[in-house]
């Protein structure tokens, strides 16, 4: 019956020592929490781990008393040190996600060569007229009135090239899938 006792005793002893580190691991944490606030959580958990660690390295050379008021001082000292390094830091501006890159992202150039291609076939197979007054009038910026006197034809004629060479263009895209103007 002793040799029961005897054997039961440690593991007892193993799970009040347990326990009773369990409840000084998070009186710890509510008392580092409270310090720092709410949106330091990351560093409050690190401060409790370096408080444990603080005790390891002291223990192996000295004995401790009482390990709550130890860790209590260590955790106090180690926030007081954070809030130390934090305004001693340099401040540096947030970046804000928000900022938009200049560049296009790869689908949009993606998505315009794609549109470029298809374009460029569909000026192709476009009637040689139409071709030359849509690109006279859309890409060089000449006037209506000299691409009609320069190719002999009426103004409204040049003006329905360009219509056509448009509806021209917006089915081929449409062929495609891509409806004109539109992003992925």
């Amino acid at each position: 019956m002793n040799e029961i006792v005897a054997i039961a005793a440690p593991n007892a002893a193993r799970r009040h020592a347990a326990r009773e580190e369990a409840e000084l691991r998070v009186a710890l944490k509510r008392f580092v929490g409270g310090r720092l606030g709410a949106g330091e959580r990351a560093d409050g958990e690190d401060i409790v781990q370096e408080t444990y660690l603080r005790l390891y390295d002291y223990r192996r050379t000295r004995p401790v008393a009482d390990i709550g008021a130890f860790c209590f001082a260590v955790a106090r000292n180690l926030v007081h040190d954070h809030f130390r390094r934090r305004s001693a830091a340099p401040r540096t501006e947030q970046v804000d996600d928000a900022i938009v890159c200049p560049q296009p992202r790869v689908e949009e150039v993606l998505d315009y060569r794609q549109r470029v291609e298809i374009l460029v076939r569909a000026m192709k197979v476009m009637p040689a007229l139409r071709r030359e007054v849509f690109l006279r009038r859309q890409l060089d910026g000449t006037p209506a009135v000299q691409i009609a006197a320069d190719l002999g034809l009426s103004r409204a004629a040049v003006d329905k090239h360009c219509t056509r060479a448009l509806a021209d263009l917006r089915a081929a895209l449409e062929r495609r899938g891509l409806p004109p103007g539109a992003r992925p």
